[in-house]
């Protein structure tokens, strides 16, 4: 993060340290991918910003199925150190999403997956965003109050829901800052993965936190739940009911 311009909503996660073990339960082309590569080729992107790449397991695959010049940013260095040892052919920049590096008008197409959640100030990230854009398009990836109640696991975690919208924003606030930006043509889409179910291999992921909603909740509270939905799991096989991955698409015009 860029201490002249700190977010206000930091992150208590330290995403230096849990960088090298990051891809462990994380890899790219979720539900959402192919609405940002649609939303790409209708801009005709060429010069693409990535905030909050992470590692790089959307860089990745969105070069392959895009060849383009992409500039990947995070404020972690541990994270991009991680994204250089792939070896992705990006050019990758350690800064702060609401303080861009970058002249105005530098790209055609800017996305980013499940960052937003980590700034303070939507305003000054949709006022960054509408000036390195040139006419272009931004694309947000991230996840509805309306999931998040709706979540399966709030049965087992009774924080997970207060954790999750307490962080997240809900998407008529995120389109409002995207309009006050001068932003055109605002829209939201929702998309989902196959459902899988909630099983032994799920628990498995739930017990090493492969999500940081986890991280955040009490430790008694995880560790109570854990150890009841793993009971439930080894009683039935898998829960009657599947988990669905949904996620919402905010795109806006510049």
């Amino acid at each position: 993060m860029n201490p002249s311009h700190p977010d206000k909503r930091a992150t208590p996660i330290d995403y230096d340290r849990i960088a090298p073990d990051y891809d462990t339960h994380r890899q790219g082309r979720g539900p959402y991918f192919g609405e940002l590569l649609r939303l790409a080729r209708a801009a005709d992107a060429e010069r693409v910003l990535e905030l909050g790449a992470g590692t790089g397991n959307n860089t990745a695959p969105f070069l392959e199925d895009l060849p383009c010049r992409l500039v990947a940013l995070d404020r972690s260095r541990g994270m991009l150190a991680r994204h250089a040892a792939k070896g992705i052919p990006a050019t990758r920049v350690n800064a702060s999403a609401v303080a861009l590096p970058f002249a105005d008008g530098a790209f055609d197409f800017l996305f980013a997956t499940y960052m937003l959640h980590h700034i303070g100030d939507l305003d000054a990230l949709a006022r960054e965003c509408h000036r390195v854009l040139d006419g272009g398009t931004a694309a947000f990836v991230t996840v509805s109050h309306d999931f998040i109640r709706r979540h399966p696991m709030n049965a087992w975690f009774p924080s997970f829901a207060a954790v999750d919208c307490a962080r997240f924003q809900d998407i008529p606030a995120i389109e409002a800052a995207l309009r006050r930006a001068g932003f055109a043509e605002v829209h939201a889409t929702d998309v989902e993965s196959p459902p899988r179910p909630i099983d032994a291999d799920y628990v498995g992921r739930v017990a090493d936190r492969f999500i940081s909603t986890y991280d955040l909740l009490p430790p008694e509270e995880f560790a109570e739940g854990v150890a009841r939905l793993r009971a439930e799991v080894a009683k039935h096989g898998a829960l009657p009911n599947p988990i669905v991955r949904e996620a919402t698409v905010v795109y806006a015009q510049a």
